[in-house]
């Protein structure tokens, strides 16, 4: 077995993933969520595209893993390399994983050539961090930080998108993930802060975008109040769920099929878990 590092790039524990579910839908959550249903929580299928970004994610992630260990002087062969730790995380998603993991590989492969020139200072790569929002705890994987010329750091999120367009743009500006590491980017530097910035890898046509989301000053104000009321939700879901009760759904063509295909519970909402997963 080797000993070399392969970084955790999936949610962090109590951080946006939960929280959006638990928004769309609580049936959602609750395919989802292990305190409701038990081990079938694990067999709830994932989108291609998700999958194809969580390859291309952890590709990213040693990438940058590796230059900031030779910035620091520590040794870089202690994480695999991007391409070995992309085929790992590809063999746990089975076929879909197999299929996906070229492409990934190809805009990884294509991103190192694009900013190959880059000399940033690597400050973080999926540092896990947590704060408090009225009470109640939230964490966030931050996929990488980086300090510019002038000093201050940046968070990047790094995204793999179809193709990039307009609508792909505006769907970040009231995404709660960037509000919420808005809150913790000035929570953790204070004025050293820059600010967000999505690092989009498009698959057809290849190529690369970095660009700051929109500004929503009004939700990013709101956030710990949505914060709050997702967990209440959450809690209240699993009280039902122990007591046997049923619980709420949001059946709707706006929430079962997304902007990356079907809801992943679209088959078990039709037929009911029982059936689908037998």
């Amino acid at each position: 077995m080797s000993d070399k590092i392969l970084i955790d790039t999936g949610p962090s524990p109590r951080g946006w993933s939960r929280i959006d579910r638990a928004l769309r839908c609580l049936q959602l959550f609750a395919w989802f969520d292990e305190e409701i249903s038990g081990a079938e929580a694990r067999k709830v299928p994932i989108a291609r595209p998700l999958v194809r970004g969580s390859i291309a994610h952890v590709g990213l992630a040693h990438l940058y893993a590796k230059q900031q260990a030779i910035q620091q002087g520590w040794d870089p062969e202690r994480y695999y390399s991007p391409r070995e730790a992309m085929s790992l995380v590809a063999a746990r998603f089975g076929e879909v994983g197999a299929a996906m993991h070229p492409i990934a590989e190809s805009l990884v492969r294509g991103y190192a050539q694009e900013y190959s020139t880059d000399r940033f200072p690597v400050v973080g790569v999926e540092r896990l961090v947590e704060t408090d929002f009225l009470g109640v705890r939230y964490t966030a994987r931050i996929d990488l930080e980086l300090q510019d010329d002038a000093g201050r750091v940046w968070i990047y999120d790094h995204k793999t998108v179809a193709k990039i367009e307009s609508k792909v743009l505006h769907r970040y500006t009231l995404s709660g993930q960037f509000l919420g590491l808005a809150h913790l980017g000035a929570r953790l530097y204070g004025s050293r802060f820059g600010g967000i910035r999505l690092n989009l890898l498009s698959v057809n046509p290849q190529g690369y975008l970095r660009v700051t989301p929109e500004p929503a000053p009004w939700m990013l104000q709101k956030f710990p109040e949505v914060v709050r009321y997702a967990e209440e939700s959450i809690n209240r879901v699993r009280a039902l769920a122990k007591a046997g009760e049923p619980l709420p759904a949001s059946p709707s063509e706006q929430t079962c099929l997304t902007s990356y295909g079907f809801c992943p519970a679209f088959e078990l909402c039709r037929w009911g878990r029982l059936t689908f997963l037998a």
